[in-house]
């Protein structure tokens, strides 16, 4: 059995952990804010100082400590604990203004630096059909709008036929 300060040094370990994150977190926001609009923001600048601390500290605790069946328990526990307290803090820090931009900018850069890719990928296709003597997306969008259009014609077709038959029919002498 673990002695009596086994879980409260769990405890102590934990709420460290969780303030010394909540600080990383809390300054690296300051830093987006007062980061000049042009700043590539970086996300695993985000993430990184979190997670390393968080493995430090549970890797000196199991160092320091006897992995006893009540101390995996009680680091179940913490671990479950930590969890839903991050997400707390996280679906805070999603909620606000600032994490929208940042997230806006992020997805802007990425679709920035994938469109070259998207349009190599897109002639390579291209080449790749007119070699296989298959239709591209382009050609095979053209002949659907062709037969659309084709099929409208033929409907005011017929309704200009149908409308003259009704008038040669209702001239008719019965």
């Amino acid at each position: 059995m673990a002695d009596a300060s086994g879980p409260n040094q769990l405890f102590e370990q934990w709420r460290k952990q969780f303030e010394e994150g909540a600080q990383a977190w809390t300054r690296l926001l300051n830093q987006t804010a007062t980061a000049p609009p042009t700043a590539t923001p970086d996300p695993m600048a985000f993430w990184r100082p979190v997670l390393d601390q968080g493995v430090q500290t549970w890797a000196k605790l199991f160092a320091q400590t006897p992995a006893t069946p009540d101390l995996l328990t009680q680091w179940k526990q913490f671990l479950d604990q930590w969890i839903e307290a991050w997400s707390k803090v996280l679906g805070q820090a999603m909620g606000t203004e600032q994490f929208a931009k940042l997230m806006g900018q992020s997805l802007d850069q990425f679709l920035v630096a994938g469109a070259p890719a998207k349009k190599v990928v897109d002639q390579q296709i291209e080449q790749a059909l007119q070699a296989l003597n298959l239709p591209s997306r382009s050609q095979l969008t053209a002949v659907a709008k062709q037969i659309v259009e084709l099929e409208e014609r033929i409907e005011r077709l017929e309704e200009s036929l149908s409308a003259k038959l009704q008038r040669l029919a209702d001239r008719e002498p019965r």
